[in-house]
Order: C-alpha cells, then sequence, then structure tokens
C-alpha cells in the first residue's frame, strides 16, 4: 500500500526530529543511518526514500534547527515587551541557562552542530550564514544603542551565548555553572553598552 502524501510528511518529519537529536548529541561522523533509523522508528530504506545520503538529512536538520533559531528568537521578542535593557537580554538569560545547557538533544543547533557544519559542503555553510545573519539583525532589533552598533553587538551576543553553551557542556560540576554564570555578566554588559 502506498504512502499518501501526509504520511510522507509526517514520516520524513520524524527521520529530520530524530536526527536532529541524535545529531545534536552524537555530531554527524558519531551516528550511521541504521541507527538514524532505529531512533526515527523507520527502516533504513524509508531514509532513503527521503534522502540520498546522511549528509542530506544532516543539511535537512540544520535547515530545521536554523528555522527554530529564528521562530525562537521572534517568540522571545513578542514575549519580552518592552524590557528597558532589550528584549535581547531576555533571549540571553533564556539562552545561557542550566536547563538549555542540559538540553543538548533538543537544545539549539547551534552550540551542537556548528563545528560539523564548518566541515560541511559550501551550500550548506551558505544557509548557516545565512540564517546566523537573519538570527544577528532580528537580535539586534532587541538590542540598545546606536543604531549601527546594534548588529555588532547582536553578532558578539551570539557568539558569546553559543560559546557559553558549549564550554559549560564540556565542564564539570559547579565550573559549568560558573561558565554559565560568568557569561550572563558578560552578555548584560555587553548588552548595556
Amino acid at each position: 500500500m502506498r504512502m499518501t502524501p501526509a504520511q510522507k510528511a509526517a514520516a520524513r518529519a520524524a527521520i529530520v526530529a530524530a536526527a536532529g537529536r541524535r545529531f545534536r548529541e552524537a555530531g554527524l561522523a558519531g551516528i550511521g543511518i541504521d541507527a538514524l533509523a532505529a531512533a526515527s522508528g523507520q527502516s533504513s530504506g524509508a531514509i532513503y526514500a527521503h534522502f540520498a545520503s546522511k549528509t542530506e538529512v544532516f543539511e535537512a536538520v540544520v535547515s530545521e534547527g536554523l528555522e527554530r533559531l529564528i521562530k525562537g528568537i521572534c517568540q522571545i521578542e513578542d514575549a519580552a515587551g518592552e524590557d528597558p535593557r532589550g528584549w535581547a537580554a531576555v533571549f540571553a538569560e533564556r539562552y545561557l541557562s542550566a536547563a538549555h545547557r542540559d538540553a543538548v538533544a533538543d537544545g539549539c543547533l547551534l552550540p551542537s552542530l556548528s563545528v560539523d557544519v564548518a566541515r560541511s559542503s559550501e551550500a550548506t555553510r551558505a544557509m548557516y550564514a545565512k540564517a546566523l545573519d537573519e538570527a544577528a539583525v532580528l537580535l539586534a532589533g532587541g538590542c540598545i544603542g546606536p543604531e549601527p552598533a546594534r548588529l555588532g553587538t547582536a553578532r558578539a551576543l551570539l557568539a558569546l551565548v553559543v560559546g557559553a553553551i558549549v564550554l559549560s557542556r564540556a565542564a564539570l560540576g559547579s565550573a559549568s555553572d560558573d561558565v554559565l554564570a560568568d557569561a550572563r555578566r558578560a552578555a548584560t554588559r555587553l548588552l548595556a553598552t
């Protein structure tokens, strides 16, 4: 029996969601098609029916993860209201939380897969760069200060929060919490300038 278009779309979405979690946990090289199939509840053949290779699955995961980042920034902008510090401060506080640090499989793509993206095709890196620029432009709208400097502040904020999550995930015990606390203070100083 043939799958309906809705069933095909649901199967593809299940593959991308499961692959996103697994790639975030193990990296691109750390998991194969058979494990992705098992994680998604699909067969290896089903994966190949939707994607020509593991690389294509990875590209779909990166695209979906970047879309989630953009949507998340927009949601924070909408929910933060008129915070006098600028709503980018709310973004930084949420991003630099222990909950986000601990949610590797379901967290932001940037701390988990940026290194794999750097080793990917030019097309994947271009997609990533475009979305990163879009995220920075959105965040600039939540920064205070003179207009020309806001974009630079937003880019610096992204680098700070992503780097802090990477270091915090790598650290043990209280050092992990210290990295987050220090990064929150640094973000506050950055956004106050």
